[in-house]
């Protein structure tokens, strides 16, 4: 074979793989020097091949100033102790940041210099999207534990589970001793309440979106109300996952408790009243914000504002909805019921019972189910649209 012809195709060849190769050389006393890199260099450093070859000195200058000594420092350790040399580190490339990913064989000459035959990549677009995920996960996990919420997912067939740390605070659990499952779920839970957490994985299952309250206690004796909120899948592998949050509302519910004990009941309805509907409404809708894939689902029913058509109307609905959607009156025969299911199909179902009884005891009514949008700002929004 020629030589020249050989060294042509290799030369060819190098340009064509991604990135750029190279063999870098330290001598004895240290001096570093390019015997050879491919003419990618220049999309990953900003300048060409040949200048890198006749000064090395430049990288000083392209290297992200934060990241020069933590390169420096990790091929001195590579030639010391002769393992494969890995980094990732920052460059400054045409006045911008880019991320660039570096491996190379290292090789101990026989007159102590020191050879890395490796290669170069441009890794920035995957790097910023790491990046992005690692600070979207510290958001949600700040926002977590300011907001009292954490999230979960629940294998069914095994009864294992997955928590954020926010979920061990939750029930007052160490992590390093707790294995999440279900039957630990259903151990903290209050033994009144187990009959419903089991009912609502359960509905899960068939309306494919669930909500539930229920109070759990902790190893001191003290008693905090949970509120879970669940979606039903199942993965490529055919298991039956339920993925969810668990947020402590024990401070709403002692004050929903205080308003009951002080009129928190409409006197025509036996709804809520305004106040402590508008409460539940916001509290609702902060959690619809933080997790949009909780859907925010109203009823709203509009009917004449005199005692006989709001007792009849009353009736209804109580016969009409699921026992954790709440209902309540805002007054000027205004009704809103906040759905518990985050099922349309289900909630449709609600609304044309609703309607077809009102239809039929002669009530005339406005009645229409809305759903929230990511587009509003407050869950005054949703009230204006279905009332419209």
């Amino acid at each position: 074979m020629n030589t020249d012809k050989s060294r042509v195709n290799l030369e060819l060849l190098a340009n064509a793989v991604p990135g750029a190769l190279y063999q870098l050389e330290r001598s004895p006393d240290g001096e570093l020097k390019f015997n050879y890199v491919s003419q990618g260099v220049e999309a990953i450093f900003g300048c060409s091949a040949e200048a890198l070859s006749h000064d090395i000195n430049l990288l000083s200058n392209i290297i992200h100033p934060d990241d020069l000594q933590s390169v420096l420092k990790s091929m001195h350790d590579s030639a010391r102790y002769k393992y494969r040399w890995i980094k990732e580190y920052r460059v400054i490339r045409n006045g911008k940041e880019a991320w660039i990913y570096g491996h190379a064989v290292t090789i101990q000459q026989d007159d102590g210099s020191t050879l890395w035959n490796g290669q170069m990549l441009d890794i920035t677009e995957r790097k910023m999207l790491e990046l992005k995920a690692e600070e979207n996960q510290r958001n949600l996990m700040l926002a977590e534990r300011v907001g009292g919420l954490g999230h979960w997912q629940l294998d069914l067939k095994t009864g294992l589970s997955k928590w954020s740390d926010t979920m061990y605070d939750l029930h007052g659990l160490n992590k390093a001793k707790t294995k999440p499952s279900l039957a630990l779920v259903m151990d903290k839970t209050h033994p009144e309440d187990r009959q419903a957490l089991t009912e609502a994985i359960e509905a899960v299952k068939q309306s494919g979106a669930r909500d539930v309250e229920h109070r759990i206690m902790l190893a001191d004796g003290e008693i905090r109300w949970l509120r879970e909120s669940g979606i039903y899948r199942t993965n490529d592998n055919g298991q039956e996952i339920i993925f969810g949050t668990t947020q402590d509302i024990t401070d709403y519910k002692e004050l929903e408790l205080k308003l009951r004990q002080t009129g928190g009941s409409d006197e025509n309805t036996g709804f809520y009243n305004r106040r402590l509907m508008l409460q539940s409404l916001q509290r609702r809708f902060s959690l619809f914000q933080a997790h949009s894939e909780y859907q925010y689902y109203v009823l709203v029913v509009k009917v004449a504002d005199d005692v006989a058509t709001l007792k009849a109307t009353s009736h209804i609905l109580r016969n009409s909805i699921r026992d954790y959607d709440i209902p309540g009156s805002l007054g000027n025969g205004l009704i809103v019921v906040l759905m518990s299911t985050l099922s349309a199909d289900r909630n449709n179902e609600c609304l044309n019972a609703v309607r077809e009884q009102l239809t039929q005891q002669n009530v005339k009514h406005k009645i229409a189910l809305e759903c929230a949008q990511v587009t509003d700002l407050r869950f005054d929004d949703v009230l204006v649209r279905a009332l419209h």
